[in-house]
C-alpha cells in the first residue's frame, strides 16, 4: 500500500469518528508508523498537526449541525469532546470567528474546512511531490439558488409533472407541496391542473417571483419563505410532496432529517416525488468539489457555490426510503456530446408511497 493510500486511510478513519474518540495509535497503526513518526508526517504533509485537523473539522460540521439543525450548545459540546459550552465556544469563534450562537442565523458565513485528500507524485529517483488537497475558504450559502443573477431561466414545468399531475388526480391526492419550489414554475402547472398547492423555498427572491406570477394567472398557491430542514407546516398536512433536485442540497445528517420532515408533513398513503444525486456522477466519482463527510460535496460553480451536494447509491436509498414503497425509480445520466471531456452527471427520480404504519 501506498503512501498516500495509507493516509487515505487515516483520514477515513478519523472523518468516521469525529463525533466520538479518535485514537492517535490507532491512526498511526493504519498508516504502518509509530506514533512519534506518523505524527511529524502528518504535519509534514497536511501543513497543520492532526489535532489541528481534527479540530477544523469537528468545528465544521458543529456549524453545519447549528444552521441546519435545533441543536443544542451543551449537546454539541459533549458530542465533540468538548467539557463545557464555554471552551466548546472559545474553539468554535478561533475557527469561525462569531459564536455559536450567533452561527444559527440565517445567512451568516461561517470558515468551513472540507476534508483532505492526499496524492503523490514521485519525479525522478529522489524527489516526492505532496499535495493536500484542501480549501480553507468555504462559506454556507444559505439564501438557495442564485435566481436572480440568471438570464433566462427556464420556466417550463419538468416533464414528470404532466405524468404525475394525471395519476395523483386520479387516485385523489389534490393537497399538493411543491419543496424547493424555486422560481414556481411546477407549482403554477400543477395549480392549474386543479391542485390545493402550497409552495416552499429558501430564496425570497423566489417566492416573491412565484407570488407575482401567480397573481398574474388568477391562481391561489400558499408560498412561505422556509428550510426543508424544518417544514413550517402541522403533521400530515398534505398528499404528496413534489421536490425536483431539492433535498440532496444538504449534508449526509441532514438528508435524514428532510425525509423525517417530508414524512411528517404527508398523510397516510401519501406519495412523494423525490431527486437524488448518483454517486456514478463525475464530481462525485473524481471529488470534483471540497468533501464535508463520505456523501457530500460543496459545489464550487457560479450559480450554487457553497451549497452542499449529497449522493447516493442504490443502497443508501433502500435505508433512506425504509419507510416508503417505492413504485417507480429511474437512474438517468445526462451529457452533452459536444464536450471534449465528459463530465457525466447522473439522477435518480423517484416516486414513493408513504407505507401506512399499523
Amino acid at each position: 500500500m501506498n503512501w498516500d493510500e495509507r493516509l487515505n486511510k487515516v483520514i477515513d478513519y478519523i472523518e468516521v469518528n469525529l463525533d466520538g474518540d479518535i485514537d492517535l495509535d490507532q491512526a498511526a497503526h493504519l498508516m504502518y508508523q509509530p506514533k512519534e513518526s506518523f505524527l511529524r508526517t502528518f504535519s509534514f504533509i497536511a501543513n497543520m498537526t492532526v489535532v489541528e485537523y481534527i479540530r477544523k473539522r469537528r468545528m465544521t460540521l458543529a456549524a453545519l449541525e447549528l444552521q441546519n439543525h435545533a441543536v443544542k450548545i451543551i449537546d454539541l459540546a459533549m458530542k465533540y469532546g468538548y467539557e463545557s459550552p464555554e471552551s466548546f465556544t472559545r474553539a468554535f469563534k478561533a475557527i469561525h470567528g462569531v459564536s455559536p450562537s450567533t452561527a444559527r442565523k440565517k445567512g451568516t458565513k461561517l470558515s468551513l474546512f472540507p476534508r483532505i485528500s492526499c496524492s503523490i507524485t514521485i519525479k525522478g529517483e529522489m524527489k516526492m511531490n505532496y499535495q493536500m488537497e484542501k480549501d480553507n475558504n468555504q462559506t454556507v450559502n444559505l439564501s438557495g439558488f442564485q435566481w436572480k443573477v440568471m438570464k433566462s431561466p427556464n420556466l417550463t414545468p419538468v416533464d414528470n409533472c404532466y405524468y404525475l399531475a394525471s395519476k395523483w388526480l386520479k387516485s385523489n391526492r389534490t393537497k399538493l407541496l411543491d419543496l424547493g419550489t424555486g422560481l414556481g414554475q411546477n407549482a403554477i402547472y400543477f395549480s392549474k391542473q386543479g391542485f390545493q398547492v402550497s409552495a416552499l423555498d429558501i430564496s425570497e427572491y423566489g417566492i416573491e417571483y412565484l407570488n407575482n406570477w401567480a397573481a398574474k394567472e388568477n391562481l391561489s398557491i400558499d408560498t412561505k419563505v422556509g428550510d426543508m430542514l424544518c417544514l413550517p407546516y402541522p403533521d400530515q398536512s398534505f398528499d404528496c410532496v413534489f421536490a425536483n433536485h431539492v433535498i440532496s442540497h444538504t449534508d449526509s445528517q441532514g438528508i435524514k432529517k428532510v425525509i423525517s420532515e417530508i414524512k411528517r408533513v404527508l398523510r397516510p398513503d401519501g406519495e412523494v416525488y423525490l431527486t437524488f444525486c448518483s454517486k456514478e456522477s463525475t464530481d462525485f466519482k473524481e471529488k470534483t468539489f471540497p468533501m464535508f463527510d463520505k456523501d457530500t460535496l460543496i459545489c464550487q460553480d457560479e450559480l450554487e457555490k457553497g451549497i452542499p451536494h449529497f449522493y447516493v447509491d442504490l443502497a443508501d436509498l433502500e435505508e433512506l426510503l425504509a419507510d416508503f414503497d417505492v413504485e417507480l425509480i429511474k437512474h438517468i445520466e445526462y451529457y452533452n456530446s459536444f464536450q471534449k471531456k465528459h463530465r457525466r452527471e447522473k439522477f435518480y427520480y423517484i416516486n414513493a408511497k408513504l407505507r401506512v404504519m399499523e
